[in-house]
This record gives structure tokens, C-alpha cells and sequence, in this order.
């Protein structure tokens, strides 16, 4: 008693020192200097290498040998500060950007010279080297510190509660999913090998009040993430866990291959990349690039067989050989983003004036149902469809498209940096967080950067997946098998 005495003296006496918790050195995520002079050298090399009196396809794949150099120069300075220094959202982004624009050039595409005049497409390359350069410039600017804010504070969720996040995560995304079918497999698995638009649980161009369930299909994006710590810390789960984790994973790779949409199953795999390498315990050459290559070769395989069956189903895919045809297997196809750039360049604003805030203004509210704000606007005043010719059918036109439309170059080079800013600022966060639930809201993160290369719009609506994930360890921690912290006041 008396020693319990002298030891609560001495620590309220302020002569001694308080003790203070460990500090621990974090080793933070950044790109480095070399790494970005190098790669901002390959877009200067690029830029000064286009030449009118080139061929359209020549001209793109100059441009995309150049970038592809600096890419890899750039990530092989990064590498060196250790492997773990390349898993960042800044540069997810950018290998994003060059899969949705460049990495199609790097095949012949004759086909591309009927599309587009050289001016039209050297345009369409400055204004694309422009975001690359933006992105790698804001990747160098901390406005905001890299402790993560108190919302993301995830550590007092242990790591056994990931399977139940997991299955939680798999019911909020399917349940609508096998409502629409009965819970009826064998149907399915037709709707799954159908066409794209014709599944059941398809939304409305408007949406009605289903829309809340068919948009909780949003939380299959935290499935891959789990899965792969899942697999890192399976010591940790029993095996019947890990095996109902598999089919699960293996049905979500299987439901975004066989949308026909390949942003989706991109993000899937950025995702999962994103969770599994974040919590290797000793990461060398082998177990990083080995999950990368395969990654990388689904990825490949989904581009060049997606656009093929996407409107007629697998089964018909199948059943017809088309994925015999040239137009499968002769050459490497993605969305020619650059095509559609050329043409708003072409046509902003020569032809139409630029947006503004307006766009920003749609796609920040494009996640609020209908059903809640009726008069909500349909879209924009001018539509990327109207202005390229698209009729019937979607086009992307990746975000410098998009940032293009609303105030021409100066747009696109500050919203690029405004992207590497946050970009950096996630991965810089990624240091502090210890549990695996952390991690993957961390890891959803990298999905956002990587998806929001296509569409700014889908930069809000992929941020849901983690709102919901913050939303559940805040509100009911209950939920999750876990109790409120509560801090700890010494008695007076």
C-alpha cells in the first residue's frame, strides 16, 4: 500500500517527468524526387517528340514508349527506399491513367487513323501529359499531415472481426442481387452469363427507390481487400473461414469479369493487390510480383474479351467462337480514351463553351438517390455523348476529359494536382493504421484513385464503400464484435 502511495506521489509530483507513450518512427510512403524528375523528363521527351507529320497511331505510341520508360524509371527510384514505398494511391493513379490511354498503342492500332486527324490527336497528348505531369507534381505537395483523422482511427477493431466485416461486406452486396432472382442459383448463373443489361438486378437510367439496395452492391468492393489480408493472416481464422472467404472472393471475380465492365473488375483486383501487399509480413521479389503478374495478365485477358461478350452474354460468346474473330486476338483494345479526348478538345471551346463548376456540381451530387431529390439534375447542360456523336451508348473520356470540359488546360492541370495532393496524402496515412479493418479502408482508398482516373464521377460514388466501413466501426462497433474505446482519466 504504501509503495502504491509513494508511486501515485511521485507521479503527480511535477518534478518528475510524465511518461509519455512510445514514439514510433513511420516509415512513410512517398514518391521520390529522382522518381518524379525522371518521369516529368520522359512527358517533356514525349512532348517535344510529337510531330504533325506522323501518323495518328504513330504519334500515340511514341508518346506511349516514352511515358511507359518514365513509369518504370520512375518506380525503380521509388523502389529503392523499399518495396513497400510502392504501395501508394498516387502511384496507382497514374498506372491507371496510362492503362485507360496509352497501354493499347503500345499494340498496332491502324485502325485509330480513321479516327482522329494528327492535330486532333497531338492536342489530345498534351492535354494528357499535362495530367500525368499535374498528378506528379501534387504527389510532392503535404497540405495535410499523414496522421489520419480521428474518424479513422480504427484501433480498437481486432483482427478477428474481419470475416465478420467480410460477410457482412458480401451480404449488403448480393442481397439484393438473389432477391431479384428468387435465391434461385441456377438463374443466377444465366443472368451472370447473360448479357450485361439484361440482368435482373439492373437499375433504371433515373432510379426509384430500389436504388438504395441495387447501390449497396457498392460494398463488393470491400470484398477483395479483405479477402487478401484474410490470406495474410490466415493463422489467424479457422479453415472452414478461409474457405468460405475463397468462394465468396472467387464469385466476386467471377460477377465483375462477367459485367462486362472492366473498370469494376479493375478495381477488384486493385483492391485486392491493395489489401494482400499492405499486410505482407516480409515482402520480397517473389510473393509482390508474382500476385502483380497474375493480377496484371487478368487484367489483360478481361480487356481484350470484355468489350467482346459485354452485349451478347459469355454463353453466346462461347457458343458463337467470337472470341476467335481478329478483332479479339489481333490486337490489345481498351476504351481509345484518347479518341474521345482529341475530340472535346476539338470542340471546347470552339464549338461549345466550358462547363465550369457545373460538372464538378453533377458528379458531387450524383450519389444522392432520386428518390430523396426529385428535381436532381440528369446530367449535364452538354454531355460527353453529344459532343463526340455517341448515340445509344456510354463513353468515358478518363478524368482529364472531363476536366478539359470544364475550363481547358489550366483545369486539367489543377484538378491533376488536387488528385496527386490526396493521392499522396492517403498513402501517407496508410503508415499509421495497424489493424486489418484499417486497412482495408486504406486499401479502398487506392481503389478510389485508380477508378477515378476514368470519371470523376466515380470518384464520389466509389468513396461510399468506405463512408459505409467508418460508419459501421463509429456507429455500431456492436456490429462488428467490438467494444467503444474509452479513454483512460486518472482518479482525482
Amino acid at each position: 500500500m504504501g509503495n502504491d502511495i509513494n508511486l501515485m506521489n511521485i507521479s503527480s509530483n511535477p518534478y518528475y517527468p510524465q511518461q509519455k507513450p512510445p514514439v514510433f518512427k513511420k516509415n512513410i510512403a512517398k514518391a521520390t524526387f529522382l522518381g518524379t524528375v525522371v518521369f516529368i523528363s520522359s512527358l517533356i521527351v514525349a512532348f517535344v517528340n510529337i510531330s504533325l507529320d506522323q501518323t495518328p497511331s504513330l504519334m500515340a505510341n511514341q508518346v506511349a514508349i516514352s511515358v511507359l520508360v518514365g513509369i518504370a524509371l520512375s518506380i525503380w527510384s521509388d523502389s529503392t527506399r523499399g518495396l513497400r514505398n510502392l504501395f501508394r494511391a498516387d502511384l496507382a493513379s497514374i498506372v491507371a491513367l496510362y492503362f485507360l490511354t496509352l497501354i493499347e498503342f503500345l499494340y498496332p492500332q491502324t485502325k485509330f487513323d480513321q479516327l482522329l486527324t494528327s492535330e486532333q490527336t497531338a492536342y489530345a497528348l498534351y492535354v494528357l501529359l499535362v495530367g500525368f505531369a499535374g498528378i506528379a507534381i501534387g504527389r510532392h505537395i503535404t497540405l495535410f499531415k499523414p496522421v489520419p483523422p480521428s474518424f479513422l482511427d480504427f484501433s480498437n477493431i481486432p483482427d478477428n472481426a474481419l470475416f465478420r466485416i467480410f460477410l457482412i461486406s458480401a451480404f449488403l452486396a448480393y442481397f439484393y442481387v438473389f432477391i431479384t432472382v428468387e435465391f434461385n442459383p441456377i438463374k443466377l448463373i444465366e443472368a451472370e452469363l447473360g448479357p450485361r443489361f439484361a440482368v435482373p438486378w439492373g437499375r433504371g437510367r433515373l432510379g426509384d427507390w430500389r436504388v438504395f439496395l441495387s447501390e449497396l452492391k457498392l460494398f463488393s468492393y470491400a470484398i477483395p481487400p479483405l479477402a487478401g489480408i484474410i490470406w495474410n493472416r490466415r493463422q489467424s481464422f479457422r479453415s472452414w473461414q478461409i474457405f468460405v472467404v475463397f468462394i465468396i472472393f472467387a464469385f466476386t471475380f467471377f460477377d465483375g469479369f462477367a459485367g462486362g465492365t472492366r473498370n469494376i473488375f479493375g478495381a477488384y483486383i486493385a483492391t485486392f493487390l491493395g489489401g494482400y501487399l499492405l499486410t505482407i509480413q516480409r515482402p520480397n521479389l517473389l510473393n509482390v510480383t508474382a500476385p502483380i503478374a497474375v493480377m496484371g495478365y487478368a487484367m489483360v485477358f478481361a480487356t481484350r474479351h470484355m468489350l467482346g461478350f459485354r452485349e451478347m452474354g459469355i454463353s453466346r460468346y462461347l457458343e458463337t467462337a467470337a472470341y476467335a474473330s481478329q478483332k479479339v486476338q489481333g490486337t490489345l483494345s481498351v476504351d481509345y480514351n484518347l479518341h474521345t479526348i482529341g475530340l472535346l478538345v476539338d470542340a471546347f471551346p470552339n464549338k461549345h463553351d466550358f462547363l465550369g463548376l457545373e460538372l464538378l456540381f453533377v458528379f458531387a451530387t450524383k450519389p444522392i438517390p432520386r428518390v430523396l431529390w426529385p428535381d436532381k439534375p440528369e446530367g449535364l447542360s452538354i454531355s460527353i455523348e453529344e459532343v463526340v456523336g455517341a448515340d445509344g451508348w456510354t463513353v468515358a473520356s478518363t478524368y482529364v476529359g472531363e476536366s478539359y470540359m470544364m475550363g481547358g488546360m489550366l483545369a486539367v492541370l489543377l484538378i491533376s494536382v488536387c488528385l496527386g495532393i490526396l493521392a499522396t496524402w492517403w498513402s501517407r496515412t496508410a503508415a499509421f493504421h495497424t489493424t486489418g479493418y484499417g486497412i482495408v479502408v486504406n486499401a479502398l482508398g487506392f481503389f478510389t484513385a485508380a477508378v477515378s482516373m476514368r470519371s470523376l464521377i466515380i470518384f464520389t460514388t466509389s468513396m461510399l464503400p468506405i463512408l459505409g466501413l467508418i460508419f459501421f466501426a463509429k456507429t455500431f462497433p456492436g456490429l462488428l464484435g467490438i467494444k467503444r474505446l474509452r479513454r483512460q482519466y486518472p482518479r482525482s
